[in-house]
């Protein structure tokens, strides 16, 4: 027999604009975090689902994982159209033990332990949650009578805008999407020869952030014609999905990150910043990923002329000694490079809006990384010309002795040769169904071998009067021949709990806008 029950109704106004929520400095919040329990011991190959309806993502959240030596947990999809996978040995994402998995697209997930068979005591992983990723609508947030900004593809060579700005496609390559904590939206910039990023400290509020962050580049439209305003659409490549803080300023508002050990960045190359710094009037290109959207640059203003530095050392509620400038961006913009159309050289980096824009002086940064001793090879040209049409190519370097540590960089399909598969378990939303004599435990679940459970929360594929319309997520649960423990609370402190913490998430998403 099958018991049905309402688990919680939960409704929160969010205040959203068009469809965006974001932090009150202008990060890009592109989704929420579910709580979930499940504990798996090491020894037993065993698959678990989640799903979440409508989610445009999903990240997993892991904590005490530790496998032992040619054990392997792979999260990919289950739809056989989506190629994208990550593979986790030893402790993790970095080593850590305690992380959030790089996302995979779509609304579901598999998590596919491969064990072979050799466990010690103690060994395992828990899974403590996942970020699930809000629905994609189109919204507008930029100055002016619309956005002037146009996919990167435009500016590729014999492509409609090529002809005014022949650099800014080969340039706009050493820019990547960051997806940060599994929630939070930026774009970065490789600086320099070694793999240095440079991106806005205030998408790094916690440094460790650093170590959840999945660095995608190439995520660009097909064709000009394709606009791609989609969170995280038109995948690129993720080339890591670790990397390690180095350096950061909260009053300058900048962050150097350095990727993983040996990581490519041939097709990438990398840019360079100016020592002199903007100059008044002179034209600009943005290359962004704003809303987590493809690839976009923005050399255009309303009227169709070209963007330009507005003002230089101005003080304004942004902090002092800013770069003004009108190219449209909008939140999930942050940390975007702001080159000259002259010498393709970095002279600012874009980090607040308010029409104007404002952006951080380059001249402020390299005196910040003087003062604090930190060396990044061929950040700044070696002659006078600039950058020119010379092509400039990056690698990390390589160590001769491993530091300890695994990146698992980029997508992998490949699994090794494990024991036999022991029967699935499925979960659904915050719920899981085990067909398998794994030791496991799963919560958020009633006590029952079998039970439909039903939610709804607040999220925002439409709205009306600024409130954010409720999706409703069905959990089904049926268990057989599991070992299982499942325990739900329905005590008015559960839900005083949930309240309080999608309250906190909601005040979060308050939003001013700084894009």
């Amino acid at each position: 027999m099958k018991l049905f029950r309402p688990l919680f109704i939960l409704l929160v106004a969010l205040q959203v604009v068009a469809g965006t929520k974001y932090t009150d400095k202008g990060i890009a919040i592109v989704g929420a975090t579910e709580p979930w329990s499940l504990v798996v011991e090491a020894g037993d190959s065993c698959d678990d689902y989640i799903s979440y309806n409508m989610a445009s993502y999903i990240a997993v959240h892991f904590a005490d994982f530790d496998l032992p030596d040619g054990d392997s947990v792979v999260i990919s999809s289950p739809d056989a159209d989506t190629d994208v996978s990550h593979t986790y040995t030893g402790r993790g994402r970095d080593q850590s033990g305690t992380f959030v998995a790089s996302f995979i697209p779509g609304g579901s997930v598999t998590i596919t332990y491969n064990s072979v068979g050799e466990a010690t005591s103690g060994q395992g992983y828990r899974v403590t949650g996942f970020s699930r990723g809000f629905p994609t609508v189109p919204h507008e947030s930029v100055c002016g009578d619309g956005d002037q900004s146009s996919p990167a593809k435009c500016y590729a060579p014999g492509s409609s805008l090529a002809g005014g700005l022949p650099q800014a496609y080969e340039k706009s390559q050493a820019v990547a999407r960051l997806l940060i904590n599994g929630t939070y939206l930026c774009t970065g910039w490789l600086a320099g020869s070694e793999g240095h990023l440079f991106t806005n400290q205030h998408c790094f509020e916690n440094e460790e952030w650093a170590l959840n962050t999945d660095i995608e580049f190439a995520a660009e439209s097909s064709s000009c014609r394709e606009e791609c305003k989609k969170g995280l659409g038109c995948a690129g490549k993720v080339v890591a999905t670790t990397a390690t803080y180095i350096h950061g300023s909260k009053e300058i508002d900048y962050s150097v990150l350095k990727l993983p050990d040996c990581v490519s960045l041939t097709p990438y190359g990398y840019l360079q910043l100016r020592e002199s710094g903007p100059v008044l009037n002179e034209t600009i290109y943005v290359p962004q990923h704003p809303s987590g959207f493809a690839k976009r640059i923005a050399s255009k203003v309303d009227g169709g002329g070209d963007a330009t530095i507005h003002s230089v050392g101005e003080e304004t509620i942004c902090g002092a000694a800013q770069v003004g400038h009108y190219a449209d961006t909008r939140e999930g913009s942050s940390g975007s490079p702001i080159l000259s159309s002259n010498d393709n050289l970095v002279v600012a980096v874009h980090h607040c809006g308010g029409c104007a824009n404002a952006a951080v002086d380059v001249r402020t940064v390299l005196d910040d990384l003087k003062v604090n001793s930190i060396t990044i090879k061929d950040l700044v040209p070696s002659g006078s010309s600039g950058q020119g049409n010379q092509p400039l190519y990056a690698q990390t370097p390589c160590s001769a002795t491993p530091l300890g540590r695994t990146s698992n960089q980029g997508p992998s399909n490949t699994a090794p040769t494990t024991t036999p598969r022991v029967p699935s378990r499925a979960v659904s939303t915050v719920a899981s169904t085990k067909s398998s004599n794994t030791s496991s435990t799963s919560t958020n679940t009633s006590e029952s071998t079998s039970d439909q459970l039903t939610k709804t929360v607040t999220d925002h594929p439409t709205t009306t009067n600024g409130l954010a319309a409720p999706i409703s997520t069905t959990t089904s649960r049926n268990n057989s021949n599991a070992s299982t423990t499942s325990t739900t609370s329905t005590t008015a402190q559960s839900a005083s709990t949930m309240t309080s913490t999608t309250a906190l998430e909601s005040e979060r998403a308050m939003m001013t806008d700084h894009e």
